[in-house]
């Protein structure tokens, strides 16, 4: 895996690129150690990850009920 190397002067040009594209922000600019502090702690995980498709398991409920709703329907006629 190619590393990037990180250093102040990273962060002192994407605040020139965000001066020069307008963009109001700015990022205060750590020193090489504090940067290399960050890049070697281990990565947290972040977020929920679900081993099912919660989209498939909706249509499958919704899939149902309507089943069920036109079951009842043909029971009422």
């Amino acid at each position: 895996m190619n590393e990037i190397k990180i250093t102040p002067q990273t962060y002192i040009d994407m605040n020139k690129e965000f001066e020069e594209d307008d963009i109001p922000f700015r990022i205060s600019i750590p020193t090489q150690e504090a940067i290399d502090k960050w890049q070697s702690q281990p990565p947290q995980h972040i977020g929920v990850v679900h081993n099912v498709d919660m989209v498939a398991d909706m249509w499958a409920e919704h899939n149902r009920i309507e089943e069920e709703r036109k079951l009842q329907l043909e029971l009422d006629l």
